[in-house]
């Protein structure tokens, strides 16, 4: 039975089997010599403690780039020959890089499950039959076994399968945690760019503040001395909303407090015009529900305050049919549909001080042939 097992198993499945293997003995053996931390840890369950820990797993990585001399016997070909590249093959038939990947996605996958879904802790069971009698189990036992329904891919599944391409590097395992605050369609839409972000802080200020925020501040140019006569025109002031203030405390979705507040304007609410308390309660439970990668695209890419925010979601809620809407600026919204629908807006002459009524008549042009009545 081995004999035929090894038979079937592909040179892929022989090759991981033959990394993990040398993984979990030799790697991890000369990282606890090096690593008192590694060497305190149970044995048999080393290995997937420091994978499910990205700090841990990030002072392996440099511990092996700092002491690389250290793992020369496992670093050889499959002539014995010592390998120095990262990129040349290995004895287990892939490279160092090919490798690191490997680890890097391992642990990014433990880190999205534990903090997406940490609920799933077994897989589902099937209730089982009543037995059934000799009879029964004869005229069955020719019938092909009703398929089961496969269980719909978990939100860790998802995110990892949109970003398993990007995670190459074993600088990246810091970054792992920032990572999980993405949605799949975030990263489908930064692609490759997300390798532009070199560290957490990097990628934490993009989600937090768009991709300026972060960047070191241009070098200041020495001016003229200005003349008496001559006034100096004031900074601008930055009145884009804050996403610490619209973004639930999960970083996931619009938070409703800071909103129902703005939308209770006597202004505010003059524009959006509900047609009563009843109107305006569905209205909210509608956009309640607006995904974090769209108030990212409206306040940090186009840097509208809370006011207009709250107005442009508003009006699109009231002129969108209910299943609509979700699907544009939901959490599974697409942040490139936004950026359509904002760079529409610029074109029409909107800025981020526009008036709330310039965004209301602006959202109700747009939608209106898609209105449930229209």
């Amino acid at each position: 039975m081995f004999a035929d097992q090894a038979a079937l198993s592909t040179p892929a499945d022989v090759a991981r089997r033959r990394i993990n293997a040398t993984l979990r003995g030799p790697v991890l053996h000369i990282l606890a010599e090096l690593l008192p931390e590694v060497a305190m840890l149970p044995r048999e369950r080393a290995y997937d403690i420091i994978l499910g820990d990205c700090a841990m797993l990030e002072r392996c990585f440099r511990t092996f780039r700092a002491a690389r001399k250290q793992f020369r016997q496992v670093l050889v070909d499959r002539r014995d020959r010592p390998v120095h590249g990262d990129n040349q093959t290995l004895s287990c038939g892939r490279s160092l890089n090919q490798i690191v990947a490997m680890v890097v996605r391992s642990a990014a996958k433990r880190h999205f499950r534990l903090r997406l879904d940490p609920w799933r802790q077994s897989r589902a069971t099937w209730p089982s039959p009543n037995r059934p009698n000799m009879v029964e189990r004869m005229m069955t036992s020719f019938r092909p076994a009703p398929p089961r329904p496969a269980p719909p891919p978990s939100a860790a599944n998802q995110l990892y399968d949109a970003i398993k391409n990007y995670l190459l590097h074993d600088w990246q395992v810091p970054i792992i945690p920032q990572y999980a605050r993405m949605t799949p369609a975030e990263v489908r839409d930064l692609g490759s760019r997300i390798l532009d972000f070199r560290d957490a802080e990097a990628l934490a200020a993009y989600l937090d503040g768009g991709e300026e925020a972060g960047l070191p501040a241009a070098p200041t140019l020495a001016l003229p001395p200005v003349q008496p006569a001559e006034t100096v025109e004031a900074a601008p002031v930055d009145h884009r909303a804050r996403l610490s203030e619209l973004l639930t405390d999960d970083g996931a979705r619009l938070r409703m407090k800071t909103v129902v507040p703005i939308l209770l304007k006597p202004e505010i609410n003059a524009v959006i015009r509900p047609a009563n308390s009843e109107a305006l309660r569905v209205l909210c439970r509608t956009i309640s529900g607006t995904g974090a990668a769209t108030l990212r695209q409206l306040a940090v890419e186009f840097g509208l305050p809370s006011e207009n925010v709250s107005v442009f979601l508003a009006v699109a809620a009231q002129t969108l049919p209910a299943e609509v809407y979700p699907r544009l600026f939901g959490v599974a919204g697409d942040p490139s549909l936004v950026r359509l629908v904002i760079k529409r807006a610029r074109a029409s002459g909107l800025r981020p001080d526009s008036p709330p009524a310039a965004f209301a008549a602006f959202m109700r042009r747009l939608f209106a042939p898609f209105a449930p009545n229209a």
